[in-house]
């Protein structure tokens, strides 16, 4: 009993004063907002907004038989695949004590093969809280989750041109990263 009372008394609001000079709890930077940060950046960032509209317009420009409303369409169910993408992979983060940093590392390393190869890392793997390196399971998961989502409302795809273009997303993911890798641009 006397251990709960202590508890108890510890968990209690302090008096008003003693919190002077002090930051308040709701503002401290601590991985909670910083996960926060990432996961609504991702959502609702200048790259998320490019890829959404960008991707619309890339698919409008596909099916030319369509009728204008058919982009506005494309871009809703873009931004409903990115929603699912987004939220599988910072959940999955999230539950596996992963980064959420999209920011590239260029490697320090010399020569075209090891720079491919960490070019590919850096796309396929994630840091974990020691940061060391894993698979990204979130990331993966995301990508095939956001593309099977659209499968809800375009009743044209099947489930293999979905898994296709879920990996042809990770593919062009990897190209991109090689490429950044290779060209220094953002260095």
């Amino acid at each position: 009993m006397a251990t709960v009372a202590g508890r108890a008394s510890a968990q209690t609001a302090s008096a008003p004063g003693a919190a002077i000079g002090r930051e308040p709890q709701s503002i401290r930077i601590n991985p909670e907002n910083v996960r926060l940060n990432n996961y609504l950046h991702d959502l609702a960032g200048p790259g998320a907004f490019v890829g959404i509209i960008g991707g619309g317009v890339v698919d409008q420009l596909r099916h030319k038989n369509d009728a204008v409303g058919g982009l506005v369409g494309r871009i809703g169910s873009n931004v409903t695949q990115a929603v699912v993408q987004t939220s599988v992979r910072h959940g999955l983060a999230a539950l596996m004590h992963r980064s959420t940093d999209n920011h590239y590392q260029f490697c320090e390393c010399h020569g075209f093969g090891p720079r491919v190869q960490h070019a590919l890392l850096e796309t396929f793997t994630d840091r974990r809280a020691d940061g060391s390196r894993a698979l990204s399971v979130p990331r993966i998961a995301g990508t095939y989750a956001g593309d099977f989502a659209g499968l809800a409302w375009e009743h044209d795809r099947s489930v293999g041109q979905a898994a296709a273009g879920a990996t042809l997303s990770l593919g062009f993911s990897a190209l991109f990263n090689i490429a950044r890798e290779l060209s220094g641009v953002g260095r």
